[in-house]
């Protein structure tokens, strides 16, 4: 008996469906967090730049650009 229903639970197919949009999704998690890795350093040294002062004088260019076509 316990067999055939051993049996029976592999020949079922109703998930397949579900389980592979899981399997999907998983391995789309998997390749962000790989790449959010290699590119960590990328990450952490551009927000450094956004908080130094280049980018403070590129909004004032802008707005000197700006104020001669008013």
């Amino acid at each position: 008996m316990f067999l055939k229903n051993f049996k029976k639970l592999f020949a079922e197919e109703d998930g397949q469906g579900s389980v592979e949009l899981i399997l999907i999704i998983g391995g789309i998690i998997v390749i962000v967090l790989v790449c959010m890795f290699v590119y960590k350093s990328y990450v952490n040294d551009l927000g450094k730049e956004l908080e130094s002062g280049e980018l403070n004088s590129l909004n004032k260019s802008f707005e000197d650009i700006s104020a001669k076509f008013e």
